[in-house]
């Protein structure tokens, strides 16, 4: 695994811990939303024989960086692939960003309830999910965290997600609703990201990629260092 790629996978399982989990038998259970389940290594073969004797909820997704291997067979087992994710990265340059006059980035305190009620609701729509609001809560009151929005003309219209580490900086939950979308707001939202990061001493930007946003990113200059897979169990023996 690369650095980059450790860093990324850092700042994501810290981010999951904010939001709340606890650790049963090696593994990470949410306790609520986003609704994951890890090994600290998020090595696959690893993962299976954690979860061997134990069943979890079918709303749950379990993560990995590594791909299924014929090494383990456990026979009451089995991850079915849900989703992958590309793990990238971004050097934050020294040079000024261009920024839309007309936009801005609103980061919200941590004790701001409307404000994060309204993000919650935007998040949702956006990614077409529920979105707990405790998980968010906690997260907004953890050290490095910031919610926000992209205003465009004192509109919100976009909602992201920071989580500093040290000199990196984790970018999650960046969507836009439908109605505002085709009119480039999640680029803009990047790169006031990029102007805000460049005033707080950190030097590489994290995230992790959908297919959708893939083209933006690779735009804006990131890389890829991996990839993480999100797998739900199916099981085939009784427990």
């Amino acid at each position: 695994m690369s650095s980059f790629a450790m860093q990324n996978s850092s700042n994501l399982l810290a981010l999951w811990r904010c939001y709340g989990a606890e650790k049963k038998g090696g593994l990470w259970f949410s306790t609520g939303w986003p609704h994951r389940v890890w090994h600290d290594t998020l090595d696959y073969d690893t993962t299976i024989r954690a979860l061997s004797d134990i069943h979890i909820n079918e709303k749950y997704q379990v993560a990995t960086m590594s791909n299924k291997s014929t090494e383990v067979n456990v026979s009451s087992t089995e991850l079915n692939a849900d989703a992958t994710l590309r793990l990238m990265h971004f050097h934050i340059p020294r040079a000024p960003q261009i920024l839309e006059s007309h936009a801005r980035l609103e980061l919200l305190e941590r004790d701001d309830m409307e404000g994060i009620r309204a993000f919650m609701n935007m998040c949702s729509e956006g990614f077409g999910y529920a979105i707990e609001l405790a998980s968010l809560c906690r997260a907004a009151k953890q050290e490095g965290a910031k919610l926000g929005f992209l205003q465009v003309n004192n509109v919100r219209v976009a909602t992201i997600l920071l989580f500093r580490q040290g000199e990196s900086l984790g970018v999650f939950q960046l969507t836009v609703p439908p109605n505002y979308r085709g009119k480039q707001y999640a680029t803009q939202l990047m790169l006031q990201t990029i102007d805000w990061a460049q005033t707080q001493g950190v030097s590489l930007i994290t995230l992790q990629a959908s297919d959708m946003g893939l083209a933006l990113y690779q735009r804006l200059g990131f890389k890829t260092s991996g990839s993480i897979t999100f797998w739900r169990q199916q099981c085939t023996g009784s427990h």
